[in-house]
């Protein structure tokens, strides 16, 4: 999917220029826009309104074994916005499908129920 290499938005519209920073969508991110930590090669996945919703998405991706971290200037606010979330790039297809039936909100919350 297409996303943004200044703010790392990934778009699922079919645009090809990001609407916030006005710069040409790439279809994937260079070495530099990625982070290796303790051998794990991370990249940038979604960005969420703040970080208690961040967190919700990495405790889902961390019941299927998925790691993931926030890369945020303000590690400890609640209230900021605009937090990064970025997951092993070996685990990037199925965060995809994780995250995408987690914030279907097209579905009533019954719907899971038996």
């Amino acid at each position: 999917m297409p996303i943004c290499p200044v703010c790392k938005y990934e778009y699922h519209d079919g645009r090809d220029e990001c609407i916030d920073c006005g710069v040409a969508l790439v279809d994937h991110l260079s070495d530099e826009d990625q982070q290796n930590i303790d051998g794990i090669t991370y990249v940038p996945f979604r960005s969420f309104e703040d970080r208690l919703q961040a967190e919700i998405a990495i405790e889902a991706l961390a019941n299927d074994g998925i790691p993931s971290i926030i890369k945020s200037d303000d590690a400890y606010s609640f209230a900021e916005a605009g937090v990064m979330l970025w997951v092993a790039e070996d685990s990037l297809d199925l965060a995809e499908e994780i995250a995408d039936h987690l914030l279907d909100t097209s579905r009533p919350p019954s719907a899971d129920r038996s």
